[in-house]
């Protein structure tokens, strides 16, 4: 199935861009220093096991994810593919309701429930050979997070 023929209406807006990265401290004097994009604090999200730092880029969030133990699944992916674009994510309004409509148009989905994501979303990821090979994360804000 094809996500963009199943996501008509379902995404409000790119909510950010990952970028896997081995050290956030090694990473962020390029982004923050040399870029010039301002970062908040590193955020450590047990989940999955990883470290954000989200930088701004104008009114665009990059988030910078490093692994925080061996066995997170960024840690495979660093081993397997090196330091680099990871996921796009896309804001929903409501992360089990969009999971529910994908999963009846046959995307094939990695998360079958919502699960806690950095700065207190509800995140689910879709399968990359739904969306062309592109990791893609769905993404609903704190505020909606009472639906």
């Amino acid at each position: 199935m094809d996500l963009h023929a199943a996501l008509p209406g379902l995404v409000q807006a790119l909510d950010h861009i990952a970028v896997v990265v081995p050290s956030i401290a090694a990473a962020r004097p390029i982004y923050e220093g040399l870029l010039g994009m301002p970062g908040g604090e590193p955020e450590y999200v047990a989940d999955q096991k990883v470290n954000v730092l989200c930088v701004s880029a104008g009114g665009q969030r990059i988030e910078l994810v490093e692994p925080a133990a061996p066995d997170s699944p960024v840690s495979g992916f660093l081993a397997k593919r090196g330091p680099g674009l990871h996921h796009l994510a896309y804001r929903v309004a409501d992360v089990a309701e969009a999971i529910r409509h994908l999963e009846a148009a046959g995307v094939q989905m990695i998360d079958r429930a919502p699960r806690p994501g950095a700065h207190g979303t509800r995140i689910a990821f879709v399968h990359p050979k739904s969306t062309g090979g592109v990791l893609t994360e769905l993404v609903q804000l704190p505020a909606q997070a009472g639906h």
